[in-house]
């Protein structure tokens, strides 16, 4: 609280002085200032100008959005703001060819799924921040990449592109690109200041400021700082950090120089799934216990814990804290320089180091709830092999207080859940150097054969230097909102205690448990050019990335720690300090061609082909797993337009994959954590479409639209060699047929005040858990309301309440344990759902 109490007032502070400065400040600085983009949500006078926006994602030298011959799309900062978006994957869910699940929080860890590329995560979609790669590994276990940016006032906008270019422009993107650009100093002295409050005790204020030291450099700064109670209220604090970033631009004839840097410090809450129903009784339902729309197993119960495992000969008790939740440190500093070298070329440099340390603290889905009877008679066999003959019962007891527990209170159900604890440490530093030239040969000067080209060749590099951690444990607990730990203790005939079969309610320590390390690089040359003869263009793009990575692995093993009093210890997973080091070479292999053609300047025609490589993961050196590359064929093709009042797109798009190569993380029997790597081959085919539409001054009404098959052709299980039978044509796991929104928008004035009131329409279609289609997460539709209002010229106040209806909408499923075969039930018993009712307020001061 201190920390964010010092950045608000250095917000405020920021803000006094440049208003000051604004005053005296006379002099314009003679800098060009950057393409206005529109709201594509059009709140302009015409739904024409949303499509004359500038693009500079997937483009080598930027390109309206009416003239790129791929699919984009884009979010001023207006736009941002109407979605009050909790997360980045939250804002995506809008965008066409994107599903998201923002279900499991404010935090990183959401899962994308673009235009039915069959893995969830950010795995087959890159993050940049201002056109430079985070990190080229956007979803490495316990990392996703989204976990290194968060949303704030200091975004400027933010752009997507759906296949297409994306993989010449970036390593691992076959399926998109997201682009976060970020607010840069500006001539004029402006800023804001936002508090921002609502439901869940949710407190948080935003804040920038932007303009001119002298006529040769600006500045930005802003940042963000909040807390709250959790979407779910665990018990505790849940969420709470900041960030703090800005840049300096230096103005120097015809050479830009922008130097940027980042401090985030930030704790969300991880969200997983939570039982439904009885597995017994399917048609119980659980919400009496624990309400899908607010409740969790998150609790103050476990918040604070002591896990064991050791290392070597070393014995060690790791103190651990729930409430740190995904707390994420990143630190980033960079420099981005432009050339302009003369008539038409333009020489850029991007440099960035990332010091980022990412910690997991989080319950994770295991075994559905067991039946508390029959839990016990597994218990029971248990203690009787570990504290002998003269057990006769075992039962459970509250594992804070130690008094009896009858499970019957709570629908007589106990859960086994997983408690993990992971560490990573990434350090980066990435370089990408383009050299671009524009030239018109259309005038004749070798025939006129040439056109107007716009080519560019650039070489990129990227060093890291990873490490993680992991320890994973077992759990008991009973079955209700904020549950309570349980241990299961053996009695003798004579009711007296032999022992506990669990330990302060730990099942078992270390059920999973590593720490591996792998440095390395990235290196790719690539080379794009675009070509127009008249209302006639094509374009065609090459990328080759070699990467090579080094590291490691430490085997790990079990080991019993001695406590007679406990079975919890007797099998403890650790490390034996044996280092096992690893190797990793791979190549890939990325090219795009596409075509365009104006049929009038307000309608364009395109169709693309796409042949990317997805590199494995760097589990390979540090987890010494051996998945390959994998290779990916994308077709699309589409139209665009661009009318006074309407302007719309409707692409097709095609994906195949010959050699998925996947994993799957599943228990076994007893609850111990496995990989299964998985090969197989699937299809895709999909419409896509995006509209906007303002007929009259008073209202405008965005929608889009996503109808895709997305198939299995085949799975074999890697290791065992074995297929999967039955899952030909059968709808690809956690990836929708249909998805639709739709938003309607109405402007007024009150007392000679604009006012825009806007609902959001939400429909995600139905999708399955597993491969073989057992089990349904059903359709679900959602509604959002908002209110922007404009109090005076320089204060504003906005509205917003998120699933109105309180909509039970499933997400996930139980992800580590029915990827392959399901719950055994139609539709999900366990499951991740949407958060139930959010409303937020807020006040703005601009300047």
């Amino acid at each position: 609280m201190t920390s964010g109490i010092r950045l608000s007032t250095a917000i405020l502070l920021l803000g006094s002085a440049s208003s000051a400065y604004a005053q005296q400040a006379s002099v314009p600085v003679p800098v060009t200032p950057a393409p206005a983009v529109t709201d594509s949500t059009v709140t302009d006078s015409t739904a024409s100008e949303t499509v004359d926006e500038i693009i500079i994602t997937g483009t080598p030298t930027g390109r309206t959005r009416l003239d790129a011959p791929f699919a984009v799309s884009s979010f001023s900062e207006a736009t941002i703001a109407r979605a009050a978006p909790i997360s980045t994957a939250d804002l995506l869910k809008t965008v066409p060819g994107f599903s998201a699940e923002p279900s499991g929080g404010q935090g990183g860890g959401q899962n994308l799924y673009v235009r039915g590329l069959p893995a969830g995560g950010w795995f087959y979609v890159q993050l940049q921040e201002d056109g430079l790669t985070l990190f080229d590994e956007p979803q490495e276990s316990f990392f996703n990449i989204d976990t290194l940016y968060s949303l704030d006032l200091m975004t400027s906008r933010v752009e997507v592109v759906r296949g297409g270019t994306s993989p010449i422009f970036a390593n691992n993107a076959p399926g998109g690109t997201v682009n976060a650009i970020t607010r840069r100093g500006t001539t004029t002295p402006e800023g804001q200041i936002k508090v921002t409050g609502g439901n869940h005790a949710f407190a948080r204020i935003d804040g920038y400021a932007a303009g001119p030291v002298s006529d040769k450099v600006l500045y930005s700064l802003g940042g963000f700082y909040r807390r709250d109670d959790g979407y779910r209220e665990p018990g505790f604090t849940a969420d709470k950090g900041g960030q703090i970033r800005g840049s300096l631009s230096f103005l120097l004839d015809d050479v830009r120089i922008d130097i940027d840097g980042k401090y985030l410090n930030d704790r969300t809450a991880f969200y997983n799934p939570i039982p439904l129903a009885n597995p017994a009784s399917p048609s119980t339902s659980l919400a009496g216990l624990i309400d899908p729309l607010d409740g969790t197993l998150l609790s103050p119960a476990f918040r604070k814990t002591t896990q064991r495992t050791f290392f070597g000969s070393q014995a060690i008790n790791k103190s651990e804290d729930l409430a740190d939740g995904i707390h994420t440190r990143v630190f980033e500093t960079g420099a981005f320089v432009t050339w302009d070298a003369g008539p038409g070329l333009t020489v850029t440099n991007k440099t960035r180091y990332t010091d980022a340390r990412v910690g997991y603290n989080a319950l994770f889905s295991g075994a559905a709830p067991a039946v508390a009877t029959s839990y016990l008679t597994t218990q029971l066999a248990r203690a009787k092999a570990g504290f002998g003959a003269n057990v006769a019962s075992v039962g459970f007891t509250n594992a804070a207080t130690g008094a009896a527990y009858d499970p019957s209170a709570t629908g007589g159900l106990v859960l086994e859940s997983g408690l993990w604890t992971t560490r990573t440490h990434l350090k980066t530093i990435a370089n990408d150097f383009r050299v671009s030239k524009v030239f018109d040969d259309s005038d004749g000067l070798l025939g006129g054969t040439l056109g107007q080209h716009s080519l560019s060749f650039g070489v990129y590099f990227n060093h890291f230097d990873f490490d993680q951690d992991r320890l994973q444990n077992t759990i008991l607990t009973n079955v209700k909102n904020q549950p309570d730990l349980l241990n299961v203790v053996a009695y003798t005939a004579a009711g007296q205690v032999v022992g506990s079969v669990t330990e302060n309610g730990f099942v078992r320590y270390g059920n999973g448990v590593t720490r591996g390390h792998a440095e390395g690089f990235y290196l790719s040359p690539y080379i794009a050019d675009s070509v127009k003869f008249g209302k006639f263009g094509v374009d065609a793009g090459l990328r080759y990335t070699y990467y090579d990575a080094k590291g490691g692995v430490y085997a790990n093993t079990t080991r019993n720690l001695g406590n007679a009093a406990t079975l919890a210890d007797d099998n403890v997973g650790g490390l034996t300090g044996a280092f096992a080091a690893r190797r990793d070479r791979r190549r890939a292999l990325q090219w795009t061609v596409g075509a365009e053609y104006k049929i009038d300047p307000r309608v364009q025609l395109f169709a693309r082909y796409t042949a990317s490589e997805r590199l494995p993961r760097l589990q390979n050196v540090y987890q010494t797993q051996n998945l390959p590359v994998t290779s990916i064929a994308q077709g699309e093709g589409g139209i665009r337009t661009a009318f006074r009042t309407l302007s719309f797109g409707v692409v097709g798009f095609w994906s195949k994959f010959d050699d998925l190569s996947t994993n799957a993380i599943v228990l076994d029997a007893g609850s111990n954590v496995q990989v299964l790597s998985l090969i197989g081959k699937t299809e895709t085919y999909g419409i896509e479409a995006d509209m906007n539409w303002r007929p009259v001054s008073f209202f405008s009404l965005a929608g889009t639209a996503t109808v895709q098959q997305p198939e299995t052709k085949s799975l074999v299980n890697v290791a065992t060699g074995i297929a999967y039978d039955g899952l030909e044509g059968k709808q690809l796991s956690r990836i929708p047929k249909y998805i639709f929104t739709a938003t309607p928008t109405v402007y007024f004035d009150v007392a000679q005040r604009p006012i825009e009131l806007s609902a959001q329409v939400y429909h995600l279609g139905r999708r399955f858990v597993d491969y073989t289609n057992v089990t349904a997460l059903p359709a679900f539709t959602t509604l959002d309301l908002n209110l922007m209002a404009q109090i005076t010229d320089r204060i504003g106040f906005q509205a917003h309440v998120s699933n109105l209806t309180n909509t039970v909408g499933l997400t996930e499923g139980n992800a580590r344990v029915d990827t392959l075969g399901g719950q055994g039930t139609s539709e999900a018993i366990y499951a991740r759902p949407l958060f139930g009712r959010i409303y937020t307020a807020s006040l703005s001061y601009k300047w």
